[in-house]
Parts: C-alpha cells; sequence; structure tokens
C-alpha cells in the first residue's frame, strides 16, 4: 500500500523548508531584511520543517521495514546513506571553498546520512531503539554540550568557537527520527496509519504534490543554488 499523504506531507515540509532558506538567503547573503517581519516566525518555521521532515523519515523506514526483508531493507538504507553522505560532505567542501561564512559542518543532509545508517542495525535488536532513547535523553537533559574537544560536534558536544550554518547533530535529532518510527509502529498497531493511505484515485493537485514528494530528496539538494542564483540574477539585472 502507498501511503500517498506522507509524499504530500513531504512536499509540503520541502516547501516550507524552501520559504525559509529564501528568506536566510535575503538576509544572510544579500543583506536585505523586506522578508524578515519576525525572526520568530522565521525560527518556529525553520525549527518545524526539519522536525516535520525527520518525522516523515522515521515513519517511512518503519514502512519500509515492513515491506522489505531485513537484508533488503539493509541494502536500501546503506545506499540511501551513501548518497546522502557524499552530498552531505559535497556542501561542506563547496561552503568552505567558496563561503566560509555559511560553512556546513553537520547539517540536516549529514544527519539523515548518519542515520540511515545506524536505523537498519537498530532496528535489528529492538531493544537498543528503546536503550538508545533513554541514553540520549539522559544525556540531553543532564550534560553540559560545551566541550575543548573540537570534533564531537556530530554528537552535540562542541567548542566555544563553533559555527555551523545549518546544525542537526545526532543528539537529540536522531532521537526524534527513532521516536517517529516507534510511534509509526504503535499507529500501525491500532490502525491508525490508514489516515495516510487513500483508496481511491489521486486528484491531479495530489499527483503533483505526491510527485513532487516522492522528489524530495533532489529537491532539496538544488533548492538552495537555484534561490542564490535566482536572487543574484533578479538584484544584479533589475
Amino acid at each position: 500500500m502507498r501511503y500517498q499523504y506522507l509524499d504530500i506531507l513531504r512536499w509540503l515540509c520541502i516547501l516550507l523548508m524552501i520559504l525559509f532558506h529564501l528568506n536566510y538567503s535575503l538576509v544572510n547573503i544579500f543583506e536585505l531584511d523586506f522578508l524578515n517581519f519576525s525572526e520568530s516566525f522565521w525560527y518556529v518555521l525553520w525549527r518545524v520543517s526539519a522536525l516535520w521532515f525527520m518525522m516523515i523519515s522515521g515513519g517511512s523506514f518503519y514502512l519500509a521495514s515492513q515491506k522489505y526483508s531485513a537484508a533488503q531493507l539493509q541494502k536500501k538504507y546503506l545506499k540511501y546513506a551513501w548518497v546522502l553522505a557524499v552530498i552531505a560532505i559535497g556542501i561542506t567542501l563547496v561552503t568552505y571553498v567558496f563561503a566560509r561564512e555559511q560553512l556546513i559542518l553537520f547539517g540536516i543532509l549529514h544527519l539523515f546520512a548518519v542515520s540511515f545508517f545506524l536505523l537498519p542495525f537498530m532496528v535489528r535488536f529492538r531493544y537498543w531503539v528503546f536503550i538508545s532513547l533513554v541514553v540520549v535523553l539522559v544525556i540531553w537533559l543532564l550534560f553540559d554540550t560545551q566541550t575543548e574537544l573540537r570534533y564531537l560536534f556530530p554528537l552535540w558536544f562542541y567548542s566555544s568557537d563553533f559555527r555551523s550554518a545549518d546544525y542537526y547533530p545526532l543528539m537529540p535529532y536522531f532521537w526524534y527520527v527513532l521516536a517517529w518510527y516507534v510511534l509509526a509502529q504503535m499507529l500501525e498497531k491500532y490502525n491508525l496509519m490508514q489516515v495516510f493511505a487513500l483508496n481511491r484515485k489521486l486528484i491531479f493537485p495530489e499527483k503533483i504534490l505526491s510527485w513532487l514528494g516522492k522528489r524530495s530528496l533532489i529537491i532539496y539538494i538544488i533548492h538552495q543554488p537555484i534561490i542564490i542564483a535566482a536572487l543574484w540574477s533578479i538584484l544584479t539585472f533589475m
């Protein structure tokens, strides 16, 4: 069964990210703030879209785990992980060379690359899912994230001079992906996942949104360069 509404929700999530990055580029790259009517609004939009993306990813992984064997699932998600890792490292290198002030050291694509690598192993031993949730929560609540060690930032331990324009460390954000995997299990148990499925053909607008949602990764990868190029062209030639 295809849960078409998950595809549509995935596209809406990407749309929110596009809107956020449009304003971010205007403010931080081109120093224009005519859309920046409320920093609180844009901050909430940024966080909601990112957490929404994690929610859908965790739920989608659960649905994939019901469709594929353990070996197939591991192969599929390890492939995703490697593709995302290459793209994420490329983004880090490009921002380091060409836009040092916008350097991205561990952004959302880095998070998903590592998450997709870990998820197939985590769910093979299901008790580790719950143990890891408890461990992450305890560390998040009780331990200071400031450290003089410079290379623990993927885990949420960073030095005082650490900067990353996009930052989603494994703690606590991998916890969100895991939490939504567990929640999807519970929804499926009580037949509540059906709200994301349709028993009818999609109407034309739904088909477009679903098609875009299935291609959310490539849209996410290319949207920021397109925004920057478009804004540069408009501001240069108008």
